[in-house]
């Protein structure tokens, strides 16, 4: 009566999507597949098939886990004074956009683990995208914020109305990305990088500045890359690698506190979060400068996790004073976190993103918006040398760095823990906060995942969720610049494995933050599912 599979995300489309796909016979991979086409449909403000993302499969018959790079790519094109600001006049946001890898991404990843037919997968999507998704409370707030920009942009409207507010739970249509979908199911990524689609979304993002070329988009590839990994109390800890940033983040700060320092602080507490915030200062200095594109950067990442170093670091910091170093602007809002396991054991945690909420604002007459994933490379000066301009410079053919963090926990080479983040920069700091609460803590998963968190921002300060706001003195006496007033609508996504008398059970977890669902295939009884909108911002 084991659990059969579990799946966790921010949108309960999504998770709809997942689990028919699922109890169809699919693998974890074909639920990833549905489950983020349709959960991107539900939450056009925070992926689609403009954007692209990053995911980590699990291949329980080999033991071995993949990393999938379907980032952005930079048109060869493109010139360094598009990237002076990072925002462009509303008639040039085109300039940030880069040639999408969604739909690639998860053509590659199906190819490799998926077991039902990629044109039944996606079918499945298109059909419930056809009958109205739910319009849910972090959508409809999205919507708010945007009103103006969709009232006056026709083909924004596909997107849901601009006059959300009081309308949770209608119905969300969108007739255009159906047909985008069901040609996706019958031609492949083929489909989405050559012929109309693709004319498309050329032609939507030129006119708005950007120089990407219908080549370009055609010849865009996935990466297949080794993943990051750290070992830590006993563990195993698999995440993301350049040119995501999120991955060393999380390897530092590991690296930095055994299980038995953070034990000895309180959860939670001043102490706690002063060090903590600390070594996430000198983590992004470290990400700004040795993080960029593999294709471009020969800095192998891992001379950054050396243990001595590590160690030195850790002992600079003290509780009474801190550091605010200089760091780039990191700034990204708009991602999509989606978990599942299934009943073979394969797992996958896979992160979509437009990077910005809506993207450039650009919307194609295929029903999705476009990515501005290039405001990721750095503009600032911060670690750029004369000859060699940083790490993460504007260039032709690069993929910006990234926050996107989807994770995976072994224990004795099996996974215990599947998580990942949305809310840019937040995310990646959600995702270490909440493996330090399960991990070290031994919190249970539900209960690390809604805590308050913390987060230190790209300018060095510190934000408190509300629950940490008491902590503000104590904070302030210690050196750090406090910010308890602003809102935190990242989310942590996870699904946990544990073995209870030689029962496998399944723990998938959504934030509060953001709402979302979760369902759990038990023994060969129907699946139970949970799901809860999210109480509106």
């Amino acid at each position: 009566m084991s659990d059969r599979f579990a799946v966790a995300s921010e949108s309960s489309a999504a998770v709809e999507a997942a689990r028919e796909v699922l109890e169809a016979g699919g693998s974890a991979t074909d639920a990833a597949v549905a489950g983020v086409l349709l959960g991107c449909a539900a939450h056009p403000a925070s992926c689609g098939l403009g954007g692209g993302g990053a995911a980590i499969v699990w291949d329980p018959r080999a033991k071995k886990a993949d990393f999938f790079d379907f980032r952005e790519v930079a048109p060869l094109g493109i010139r360094r004074a598009d990237y002076r600001s990072k925002h462009a006049a509303h008639e040039r946001r085109g300039v940030m956009v880069g040639v999408p890898g969604l739909a690639a991404g998860l053509w590659d990843m199906h190819q490799r683990a998926g077991k039902l037919p990629w044109e039944k997968v996606v079918t499945m999507a298109a059909d419930a995208l056809e009958q109205g998704l739910p319009l849910s409370a972090y959508m409809a707030q999205a919507l708010v914020w945007n009103a103006t920009w969709l009232r006056h942009d026709e083909r924004a409207r596909s997107l849901g109305p601009h006059d959300a507010e009081g309308r949770v739970g209608e119905k969300l249509e969108n007739p255009a990305l159906v047909k985008t979908l069901r040609s996706l199911a019958a031609g492949g990524k083929d489909a989405f990088y050559s012929g109309p689609i693709a004319s498309d979304v050329v032609r939507t993002a030129r006119a708005a500045g950007c120089r990407m070329t219908p080549a370009e988009l055609g010849q865009y590839r996935a990466v297949l890359r080794e993943p990051l990994r750290t070992k830590w109390e006993g563990l195993e800890v698999i995440s993301a690698p350049p040119p995501s940033g999120a991955g060393l983040v999380v390897a530092q700060l590991l690296a930095m506190f055994p299980k038995a320092d953070l034990r000895a602080l309180e959860s939670g507490s001043g102490p706690y979060v002063h060090l903590l915030s600390e070594a996430l200062r000198l983590s992004y200095a470290d990400r700004a400068l040795v993080v960029g594109d593999p294709a471009f950067l020969k800095t192998d990442v891992r001379l950054a996790l050396d243990p001595e170093k590590m160690r030195a670091r850790r002992a600079r910091i003290r509780l009474d004073a801190t550091t605010m170093p200089e760091l780039p602007s990191i700034s990204e809002s708009g991602t999509l976190h989606f978990v599942a396991i299934d009943v073979d054991g394969g797992v996958v945690s896979v992160s979509a993103s437009l990077t910005s909420m809506f993207g450039a604002k650009l919307v194609t007459e295929g029903g999705f918006a476009l990515n501005d994933a290039l405001s990721d490379f750095t503009i600032d000066e911060y670690g750029q040398r004369v000859h060699t301009r940083g790490s993460n410079f504007a260039r032709g053919g690069a993929r910006p760095v990234s926050s996107l963090a989807p994770t995976l926990v072994l224990r004795g080479g099996e996974p215990i823990l599947a998580l990942g983040g949305s809310g840019g920069l937040r995310g990646s700091t959600g995702v270490l906060q909440v493996l330090l609460a399960h991990l070290a803590f031994d919190q249970p998963l539900p209960s690390a995942v809604a805590a308050p968190r913390f987060h230190v921002g790209g300018g060095g300060a510190l934000k408190l969720d509300p629950g940490l706001a008491e902590l503000e003195a104590d904070l302030v006496g210690r050196g750090e610049v406090v910010d308890a007033r602003s809102p935190n609508f990242s989310a942590v996504t996870a699904v946990g494995v544990r073995v209870v008398e030689a029962v496998r059970v399944l723990d998938p977890v959504f934030d509060p933050r953001k709402g979302g669902a979760v369902t759990v295939g038990h023994g060969v009884e129907p699946p139970v599912v949970v799901t809860k909108a999210g109480a509106r911002p």
